[in-house]
């Protein structure tokens, strides 16, 4: 499990208009405060690639890793190359998360069994490689995505000194292998895998999305209950697979497991728009019912972001029939996914309309100005096959108040009316209260 765009991403340098604290902590600016995330960014690269060079001058790698029946001067690192592929071949199955931020590749089980065969190193080696998916081509800059290997090439290296340390010990308490010592002591090293490994992608996630930590921690807890427990386990069977059948147990289990994965596909398929790569409605308004319910407990506020683009029908029903209109929704989609931070999230309801959750807005003028700044991004210029395309857009915004009492319903419908209500003058944004006088 991981979370990518760990470094700085040009779309959001374009600075909030009379940012004060807050409007910072929201959404990040361009200038001065790019910098911290830049110097933590080439911390961790530099951590990471040192981490890695020492370990392996200093900790050998275990024989247990090496391929049974080779010579041992490439038996070691073909069984290294050999986690290191089905950790590839698990990473081709994405899963985004609703705010398109968080990206989940199945590689953490061959990390867990790097660690525990081969020690520190043979699992810093597979966590920096093995952990690659085709859709980090798409991230920019490219040292994010360097920072982002770096950072879990330390969490192997210290969860493989725990396992190797606890190794130790357990051999001078006479402990046997194969004991359920041995699986606490690959639990105990995984813990600290992905402890450090989440240390460090959650201080990315502050400097970069200007959320608290406590916000950020949120995001991880929500991800260890319904995946990590699951994949170390993974990870431990195929490493008794291993050592009990041969080097060819591990990849049975791994085509198995990722036939079944990708069985259960069109359930993650049906919460994300085809053409847009945003949510779903129904798995939108999933987020939406959760926003109305944490501020109806007085955790925190959000706002509900309505928008219908304007003049699209005229692009959509041009000379190239629907091809050129669904250029400009897919920009449009990608545009709100690199617009918004990692606890928000953004939908398609239907056609030309889109609808976004921002969490944690304490006020209607953050929400005005975050609404305006998305407004700027969508009616930016369109590069299409037709050439430059140009839309309107019309915004509606309603305040989720903490300690509210109203539905998810409600909220959509009051975003929707400010929606038309501005669209009646020409486009633009226009909270609730100012649009309907309620």
């Amino acid at each position: 499990m991981r979370l990518t765009r760990t470094g700085l991403d040009e779309s959001r340098q374009e600075p909030l208009p009379g940012a004060d604290p807050v409007g910072k902590r929201l959404l990040p600016t361009a200038g001065l405060a790019t910098l911290p995330l830049a110097g933590y960014t080439a911390a961790t690269i530099a951590l990471g690639a040192v981490g890695l060079v020492l370990a392996t001058m200093a900790i050998p790698v275990s024989s247990e890793i090496a391929i049974a029946g080779l010579d041992p001067g490439v038996g070691l690192p073909a069984g290294v190359a050999l986690w290191t592929l089905l950790g590839l071949a698990g990473a081709a199955r994405v899963v985004r998360e609703p705010s398109g931020h968080g990206v989940f590749t199945f590689h953490m089980p061959f990390v867990v069994a790097a660690m525990t065969l081969g020690g520190p190193v043979a699992g810093g080696w597979v966590a920096m490689f093995s952990s690659f998916d085709r859709h980090e081509l798409e991230e920019t800059p490219w040292y994010g995505i360097l920072a982002n290997h770096a950072a879990l090439t330390l969490g192997a290296i210290a969860g493989g000194i725990v396992i190797l340390v606890l190794g130790v010990v357990g051999d001078g308490l006479d402990l046997a292998k194969g004991s359920g010592y041995t699986l606490v002591a690959v639990l105990a090293g995984t813990f600290i895998y992905m402890a450090v490994t989440v240390a460090l992608a959650a201080g990315t996630i502050v400097l970069r999305d200007g959320i608290t930590v406590r916000e950020t921690l949120a995001l991880f807890d929500e991800s260890f209950r319904t995946s990590t427990i699951a994949e170390t386990l993974l990870g431990w069977l195929l490493t008794v697979a291993y050592i009990a059948v041969g080097w060819w147990g591990p990849i049975v289990c791994t085509v198995m497991v990722l036939a079944l994965w990708r069985a259960s596909g069109a359930s993650e398929r049906s919460r994300r728009d085809d053409l847009t790569g945003v949510l779903s409605m129904t798995a939108f308004t999933a987020r939406a019912v959760e926003a109305v319910d944490r501020a109806r407990r007085g955790i925190e506020g959000a706002a509900y972001v309505f928008i219908d683009l304007d003049q699209f029908k005229a692009v959509n029903d041009g000379a190239r029939d629907h091809h050129v209109g669904d250029q400009v929704l897919t920009e449009v989609g990608l545009r709100l996914r690199g617009a918004i931070r990692a606890n928000d999230a953004a939908g398609r309801r239907s056609g030309d309309e889109f609808v976004v959750l921002l969490a944690g807005v304490p006020d209607q003028t953050t929400a005005e100005r975050l609404a305006r700044r998305l407004h700027a991004t969508i009616v930016a210029p369109y590069s299409t096959d037709a050439g430059e395309i140009r839309v309107g857009a019309s915004i509606g915004v309603a305040l989720i108040e903490p300690q509210a009492k109203e539905t998810e319903l409600e909220v959509r419908r009051r975003a929707d009316a400010a929606m038309y209500a501005i669209k009646e003058r020409g486009g633009g944004v226009r909270l609730w209260g100012e649009s309907t006088g309620g």
